[in-house]
């Protein structure tokens, strides 16, 4: 899983470069204006290399060479997951210096984190569906999956944690609600479980699948 591993980071190289110094000015730019999301948007521009990935390695028949491998299957769809989450831990490592340093508040950092896991473990989705409806379809996939990503997140955003901005002076007030940790809590076990579902559809989605 090692070396599948590392030819998913040496595909995508150039493009994790350009998108982790996007994510890093996003996560500064806006743990200034708005640090609930500061951990979010570094995790959604780093997972963006990854369906192309899929997508090369479709049109490659990479594919249909890894069905061969001893490894089988569940390795390729193991190693693409660690790959995802290796990603999530960057955007949420670059996500919590950046509100560290400027907010310097742990209580608004935690809600950013827990924001931050629900809509990247959301984004997983898009792994069954890619596998299910194959890589040639992946720009309609990537649309249904953002506009459900953020959809979601925006429910949470704007109908619970913004509601509590009118009564509050700041954003840092927002750590000092109890409701918002219990919100934002279970969007983040909403995410994980979206990950984990997501990754045992793609186990039993791609063994079956003809390449």
């Amino acid at each position: 899983m090692k070396g599948l591993l590392l030819s998913s980071f040496y595909a995508s190289k150039k493009s994790l470069i350009t998108y982790t110094i996007i994510a890093i000015l996003a996560a500064i730019y806006f743990a200034f204006i708005n640090p609930i999301m500061v951990c979010f948007l570094p995790m959604i521009f780093l997972l963006s290399p990854v369906t192309d990935n899929i997508k090369r390695e479709k049109d490659s028949r990479w594919m249909y060479f890894v069905a061969t491998l001893p490894t089988g299957r569940s390795t390729y769809i193991k190693s693409y997951f660690a790959f995802y989450g290796v990603l999530i831990l960057i955007g949420l490592f670059i996500g919590v210096v950046a509100n560290l340093l400027i907010n310097k508040d742990f209580g608004l950092t935690l809600i950013a984190i827990l924001v931050g896991i629900g809509g990247a473990g959301t984004y997983a989705m898009m792994f069954p569906l890619t596998f299910k409806f194959g890589p040639e379809n992946s720009n309609v996939i990537m649309i249904t999956t953002s506009v459900i990503v953020i959809g979601l997140f925006f429910l949470v955003f704007f109908g619970f944690i913004m509601a509590n901005i009118a009564s509050e002076e700041s954003f840092k007030e927002l750590a000092n609600v109890a409701n918002n940790y219990i919100i934002t809590g279970i969007y983040a076990l909403v995410g994980v479980s979206f990950f984990v579902f997501s990754y045992i559809s793609s186990l039993k989605i791609f063994d079956k699948q003809e390449l």
